[in-house]
């Protein structure tokens, strides 16, 4: 549930997920624009969530665990335990406030305010200033991935045969497409149909809802999966069956609101 939950409670917003932030862009819609589009969902997202933990919450068995957190300070006076710790403060509250400010800068670049470049370069003049491991950790191949399936696309594109037949195909049907393409290739990458349609509010509700589905639909379930199968391997089969069932549940139930919606 809390992977269901990534999932929808990501769609609200152009900064919730990756590929509302690319149609967000490619739509050149306004920020309150796409969170009307997708706050029928978001809310019904909510309610169906709330209903199955309290659901959940009554047939989990009762448990107490108390957390005890300890800082072992051997051979070390009164006065040097405070200074560390003082030190580690100090410093935590400056990466908070850095960071926070070039959150904001990023913020203000989604709302079409501020030029892009400008928050790029002070994220990667600071990382490299203050925390020039950072760069150590990002994941250069899942960057390099969805770098070349835009290439790809785009190259795609340009033949025009091949544009015009999945325009047809697609034409009138993006949401169901894109929900479909999500549960093969993960939602984001199917953000790249945009490049065959040009109802970019039908790609995003398509987009978001088909995270639901298959494990590959998203890459939040990917992440929970990979999670279970090495802390706990023995709970990979019954994970996925439970995992598969409630999506397909909430996939069922979104797919019913879409119907409603657009009969209006």
């Amino acid at each position: 549930m809390q992977t269901i939950a990534a999932n929808l409670g990501s769609m609200l917003t152009p900064i919730g997920n990756p590929q509302n932030l690319y149609l967000y862009a490619q739509a050149d819609m306004s920020a309150f624009a796409l969170i009307r589009l997708m706050l029928p969902y978001s809310v019904v997202s909510l309610i169906l969530l709330l209903i199955w933990i309290r659901f959940a919450a009554s047939k989990a068995p009762k448990m107490s665990k108390k957390n005890n957190i300890s800082l072992s300070f051997s051979n070390t006076s009164e006065h040097h335990r405070k200074n560390v710790l003082k030190s580690i403060a100090n410093r935590k509250t400056e990466y908070l406030i850095a960071y926070l400010l070039l959150f904001a800068a990023c913020l203000l670049t989604v709302a079409h305010i501020l030029d892009f470049r400008i928050p790029l370069l002070l994220v990667v003049l600071y990382v490299i200033i203050r925390n020039h491991t950072l760069l150590g950790k990002v994941d250069y191949s899942l960057l390099a991935t969805f770098t070349a399936l835009f290439i790809f696309i785009g190259n795609l594109g340009r033949i025009s045969q091949f544009s015009h037949f999945l325009s047809s195909i697609m034409t009138g049907r993006e949401t169901i497409t894109a929900i479909l393409a999500s549960q093969v290739m993960s939602n984001v990458p199917a953000a790249i149909l945009s490049g065959f349609a040009n109802n970019y509010t039908s790609l995003i509700i398509g987009t978001n809802i088909g995270g639901l589905g298959t494990l590959i639909a998203s890459m939040a379930s990917l992440i929970s999966f990979k999670y279970i199968a090495k802390e706990n391997p023995h709970l990979r089969g019954k994970y996925f069956t439970l995992f598969t069932v409630a999506n397909i549940l909430f996939l069922a139930i979104l797919l019913l609101l879409i119907k409603c919606l657009t009969a209006f």
